[in-house]
């Protein structure tokens, strides 16, 4: 018998785990789609959004981004592709616990970005670098990889989500685990099943470490309060995937599937600024970055060629990004650190 949290770190990053073996991002092959997969546009806005932090900052050199859970490195290709102000200024760490995806990134963007370069301004590693610096955190899509502990309200009190021959089993939650969920849901019903996200907890406090000046900005689905998933089935907010579909419940066959879940931001420390990434991307002039393809595309919607098709799917793209209903639902949340 081990406690979920347990069984899903080794589930997703064991020997036999899911990132250590095969699972990754993108469209052909993978398990799973995120926002950088989905078109370069939310690269050209997160890198106008480094530029503004680095006028905000006062223009540091260096000015070093650090971006955990890099996967293959496309988010980090792009931004490199669209930066401004801060192009000469930047340093790019991309952290990466799977050594085949950080292999992969660090030649995808080496080769994309700085092929006439002897050295190039970005590094790949394991873990998070030793600080202090002045810059930015980046992670899209972390924090619903860092398992969290799951408990119940019982009529006994708090029961804690263990795994059993792959199974999950319910046991009296230990005192830590119950008092941390007292903590973040006093008024929790009877029956209401929440995660606990302790090692997200963890990281956030280390990423603010990391930092003398600067953003902490995340990109997840989630929700600003634990309160709102009391009335919310356990297995609509702990989901798995594979293939781009979702695949059953995450006690059984170890290292098959992802294994994700909603992140509760008041479980967070710190007091983050919270949007939807819609109307981030909005602020970012997500608009203004596809006014040439809605043109475009108006101009010869009647008869299509080739370049009115392209910019077609450039506002497929947008439009998939800024989605209420998909990827322009999850939270943005932003920190500021030491100014």
């Amino acid at each position: 018998m081990t406690r979920f949290d347990l069984y899903a770190e080794e589930a997703l990053y064991g020997p036999r785990g899911f990132y250590t073996q095969h699972g990754t991002a993108g469209t052909e092959g993978g398990d799973f789609i995120t926002s950088p997969e989905t078109s370069t546009l939310f690269g050209a806005c997160v890198a106008s959004y480094l530029d503004q932090v680095w006028h905000e900052l006062e223009c540091p050199d260096p000015f070093v981004v650090v971006e955990a859970g890099s996967g293959p490195g496309s988010l980090c290709r792009d931004i490199f592709l669209s930066i401004q102000d801060s192009h000469d200024a930047l340093r790019y760490v991309m952290v990466e616990r799977s050594d085949r995806q950080r292999e992969i990134a660090f030649a995808q963007v080496t080769a994309t970005c700085f092929a006439d370069l002897e050295e190039a301004p970005v590094a790949a590693l394991k873990d998070l670098p030793v600080g202090p610096i002045t810059g930015v955190v980046l992670a899209n899509e972390l924090l619903d990889n860092l398992p969290p502990r799951v408990v119940r309200k019982t009529t006994e009190g708090w029961l804690e989500l263990h795994v059993q021959e792959g199974n999950e089993a319910w046991h009296p939650a230990e005192q830590s685990a119950a008092t941390m969920a007292s903590a973040v849901a006093p008024n929790a019903p009877l029956g209401a099943t929440l995660p606990l996200h302790v090692k997200a907890a963890v990281w956030m406090n280390r990423a603010m470490k990391l930092l003398e000046r600067g953003r902490i900005l995340t990109f997840d689905y989630g929700v600003d309060s634990s309160e709102a998933l009391f009335d919310r089935p356990l297995g609509e907010w702990l989901r798995t995937y594979r293939g781009h579909h979702r695949a059953g419940v995450p006690y059984s066959e170890p290292g098959t599937r992802d294994i994700t879940c909603d992140v509760a931001f008041d479980q967070l420390p710190g007091s983050p600024l919270i949007r939807l990434q819609a109307d981030w991307l909005a602020s970012k002039g997500i608009e203004e970055m596809t006014q040439w393809a809605r043109e475009q595309w108006q101009d010869a919607a009647a008869s299509p060629d080739s370049t009115s098709v392209a910019a077609r799917q450039v506002l497929d793209e947008a439009a998939a990004l800024t989605s209420r209903t998909g990827l322009g639902a999850f939270l943005v949340a932003e920190w500021q650190i030491g100014d």
